[in-house]
């Protein structure tokens, strides 16, 4: 037992103090990736609950955190814009009809910003409707409604497939026809992109150069994987396509929200396994 109590307390102390003077000390700006919102459905990993998200985005206004597009993120690095103090990006996977019918409105209600890194392949016009085995995701109309103002879109393959399964010939062919897609549907888009599973490649870095090569080939100038850490401030040495989410759960407290927006959720976790008593790793 006391080779659980004696980590258990050791953690604890060092969580307390990361949670009172690391976040200032290590300036990172949370980026944080959700899929679902539904006022009416039960939440899960992908799905958020409406009430679950109106309180998360009354506690960041709170808080004084200002949300950015992905826009103000390109031009904050490649031009030295400044950016509103507490930079917050909120970002949505998939482009889930949801996203248009429950998220857009609260988006409008509490001032906010999100990016939608968008399925090319799932956006539903006359030719191509739902419902698919995935989802209900948004129309054309409803997804240029969405990006007149609080939304902007990234890209995140054609159909959703993960590139580990995928040839440098196939993932070169998907970049194209998703962009092509977009573009021909009028659908306007950052130059950033998303990886499908959050699958980038890490066990193979030669294909995975090879990947960052057609990612550039295609105009994409950076690209967010997950990791549930921050990305550290001002974010000028960094590899610009392997950019920081932390994923928000819809089994997520208000607590596990803060923790996740200060970057600590992974120690969090951690001390949830250990008092499970599982091991820490």
């Amino acid at each position: 037992m006391v080779y659980i109590i004696i980590p258990v307390i050791f953690l604890v102390i060092i969580f307390m103090l990361m949670y009172l003077y690391a976040g200032p000390f290590f300036k990172g700006m949370p980026v944080l990736v959700y899929h679902k919102v539904s006022s009416t459905k039960t939440p899960d990993f992908l799905t958020v609950s409406n009430k679950n998200m109106r309180e998360q985005l009354a506690y960041i206004n709170r808080k004084g955190y200002n949300t950015i597009f992905i826009s103000d993120m390109i031009d904050y690095i490649e031009k030295g814009t400044p950016l509103p103090p507490k930079p917050l990006m909120i970002t949505f996977d998939d482009g889930f009809r949801d996203n248009y019918s429950d998220l857009y409105p609260l988006l409008k209600e509490y001032n906010c910003k999100a990016n939608i890194f968008i399925v090319a392949g799932f956006v539903q016009t006359p030719d191509n409707l739902g419902p698919r085995a995935e989802g209900e995701f948004m129309t054309l109309e409803e997804a240029k409604t969405v990006c007149k103002d609080h939304i902007q879109f990234g890209l995140h393959t054609m159909y959703h497939r993960r590139y580990d399964r995928m040839t440098l010939e196939e993932i070169d062919e998907d970049m194209r026809v998703s962009k092509k897609r977009l573009d021909d549907l009028g659908i306007p888009y950052q130059p950033c992109f998303a990886y499908s599973f959050a699958v980038y490649l890490k066990n193979d870095p030669v294909k995975q150069k090879a990947m960052f090569g057609i990612l550039k080939k295609h105009g994409v100038r950076y690209a967010f994987k997950t990791g549930d850490r921050l990305n550290k401030m001002p974010m000028r040495n960094i590899n610009r396509l392997l950019l920081n989410r932390s994923t928000i759960s819809g089994t997520y407290s208000l607590f596990k929200f803060k923790m996740t927006l200060l970057g600590f959720i992974r120690i969090v976790q951690r001390f949830e396994r250990i008092m499970k008593g599982h091991p820490a790793n």
